[in-house]
């Protein structure tokens, strides 16, 4: 014997489980302006252009963080701990009357000057940024 049944459609409502960063917009990262701590410096580029030259110019680290779109632009360089000389180097004294000349060491940093000032970290990774999301 046959019997009949009334044909069932089963409906599955879509329900997302995972986070996409890419799908939402509005995301921006804190810069952390960290590079050299409160210490007086100079920042340069990656191609050696000093972004603090003169003698009224240095750098120095604001501790702060700053709102940066991630489309912003972040450029590559690196800083000198010299006291906001512009000098690349010093002299050190090795006995009485022999001096060598010793290049300041280049810390690399990543560099943001969203604001119209000098902002600098030495978080390279920016996997590592905190963001935030509008």
């Amino acid at each position: 014997m046959k019997t009949w049944k009334r044909p069932l459609t089963m409906v599955q409502k879509f329900e997302a489980n995972e986070y996409c960063a890419g799908c939402e917009s509005g995301i921006t990262y804190l810069f952390d302006c960290n590079a050299g701590g409160g210490a007086h410096a100079d920042i340069y580029l990656a191609d050696g252009t000093n972004l603090t030259a003169g003698g009224s110019r240095y750098f120095h680290a604001c501790d702060a963080k700053h709102e940066a779109s991630t489309t912003s632009d972040f450029e590559s360089g690196y800083m000198l701990l010299n006291g906001g000389s512009d000098e690349t180097g010093h002299w050190v004294r090795n006995g009485f009357l022999d001096w060598d000349y010793v290049e300041y060491e280049k810390i690399p940093v990543i560099i943001w000057r969203g604001d119209g000032d000098v902002h600098a970290t030495i978080t390279l990774n920016q996997n590592e940024w905190e963001v935030t999301r509008s």
